[in-house]
C-alpha cells in the first residue's frame, strides 16, 4: 500500500511522505471534489434554465409574429374598409340623383334618345363618335 501513494514525477524524484504533504493532497483532492461538484451544480442549473426559459422564448417568438401579421391583416382591413365606404357615399350619391325625377329625363335623353311629347332628336355624327367610345369604355370596364 506504501507503493501506491510514493508517485514518481521523474525517474530521479520521490514524493515526500509527511504530514505537510498528505495534508496539502488532502486538500488539493477536497478543491477539486468542490471544484467538480460546483460544475456540476452550474450545469444542472444552466440546464435546467434553459429547459425553462427556452420554451417561453419560443412562445415569445410565436406570439410576436403572430402579431406583426394581425398588424398587416388590419391595415390591410382599414384599407378595405376605406374604400368600401367610399364606394359607399358614391352609391348613396347616385342614388338620390336617381330619386329627381329631372335628372332621370336628362339620363334617359342623353343616354337612350327619349324624347318629350312634340320633341324632334337629331343625331349628330359627333353624338355617334362619343357614344361608341362609351361604349368600348363600358366593355373595356366589363371585361376587367
Amino acid at each position: 500500500m506504501k507503493e501506491k501513494t510514493k508517485k514518481k514525477t521523474a525517474d530521479n524524484v520521490t514524493v515526500m511522505q509527511n504530514d505537510f504533504t498528505k495534508a496539502q493532497h488532502s486538500q488539493k483532492r477536497i478543491f477539486q471534489r468542490a471544484k467538480k461538484a460546483h460544475m456540476r451544480r452550474l450545469s444542472l442549473i444552466f440546464f435546467f434554465g434553459a429547459a425553462l426559459i427556452g420554451p417561453c422564448l419560443w412562445k415569445t417568438v410565436g406570439n410576436w409574429l403572430e402579431i406583426r401579421n394581425l398588424d398587416a391583416a388590419i391595415a390591410l382591413a382599414q384599407t378595405e374598409k376605406k374604400q368600401a365606404e367610399d364606394e359607399n357615399t358614391q352609391l348613396t350619391y347616385e342614388v338620390k340623383l336617381l330619386q329627381d325625377d329631372e335628372y332621370i329625363a336628362k339620363l334617359a335623353r342623353g343616354k337612350y334618345y327619349l324624347s318629350k311629347d312634340g320633341e324632334i332628336i337629331f343625331s349628330l355624327p359627333e353624338d355617334n363618335q362619343t357614344k361608341m367610345a362609351e361604349k368600348q369604355e363600358n366593355a373595356a370596364d366589363s371585361d376587367s
